[in-house]
């Protein structure tokens, strides 16, 4: 067998890469008619999994935040000798925390990151209100104090500050990125066509065939499986 013939899957016989149907049995080489298991429900489904995922991973992060300068200032300094300082690095501790829970909720998620930055701020405001019982007595005067809401406020737009951080950066390493795999894959898509004697048609038809296999992989991989198939089929 030469390296432009594979064999049929079906019978073994030889084949060539231009032919649709095996000359021995006429087996479809490249199957379009197979049916599919919709990809839509299924990438519904997980991207779901992945936005709560990120959510409660950026909500672990930014309540430990919060417990953590609580912590170290509560080592320092007790309830009773908290003084401005303290009540200041205390009121940071919510916006801080969001910032960095939304952040990292951003860059799991890479979806909905303003929104998703904003539920984290929300959400980390329960956890600041239960660790200020360690310093001060929690009533509905003190929640409502301007200084209290504005801190609140801030919270809140903090997360949604770390998911727009994310996405600012995300959109430089993203454009970069793409101009790298856009070389790749103008270069792998020239070694297709070399194997298959540059018919565009039946290049094109692999590629399709790998999308069918994986709907989800980018054009860089269906082009990388395209061709690590043709080796396979090859040998």
């Amino acid at each position: 067998m030469d390296d432009n013939t594979f064999e049929c899957p079906n019978c073994g016989a030889r084949s060539y890469p231009e032919m649709m149907r095996c000359p021995q049995c006429g087996h479809n080489m490249y199957p379009e008619d197979e049916p599919e298991v919709s990809p839509a429900r299924a990438t519904e489904t997980e991207g779901w999994r992945t936005v709560i995922g990120a959510g409660v991973i950026g909500w672990i992060v930014a309540s430990g935040s919060a417990i953590l300068i609580h912590y170290i200032v509560a080592v320092f300094i007790s309830p009773s000798h908290l003084g401005g300082l303290g009540i200041t690095v205390l009121l940071s501790s919510g916006p801080l925390s969001a910032l960095a829970g939304g952040y990292l909720c951003a860059v799991i998620a890479r979806q909905r990151r303003e929104l998703l930055g904003g539920i984290i701020g929300v959400l980390t405001l329960p956890v600041s209100v239960l660790l200020t019982t360690h310093w001060f007595e929690v009533t509905l005067d003190l929640l409502l104090k301007p200084v209290i809401l504005v801190a609140a406020a801030l919270t809140i737009l903090a997360g949604v500050g770390g998911g727009w951080l994310n996405a600012k950066l995300a959109e430089g390493s993203e454009w970069k990125e793409k101009w790298r795999v856009r070389g790749w894959e103008d270069l792998l898509y020239q070694d297709l066509l070399r194997k298959v004697r540059f018919n565009g048609s039946i290049a094109d038809r692999l590629i399709e065939y790998e999308r069918k296999q994986d709907p989800q992989a980018s054009r860089l991989k269906l082009i990388q499986n395209a061709i690590e198939r043709w080796y396979r089929d090859n040998r």
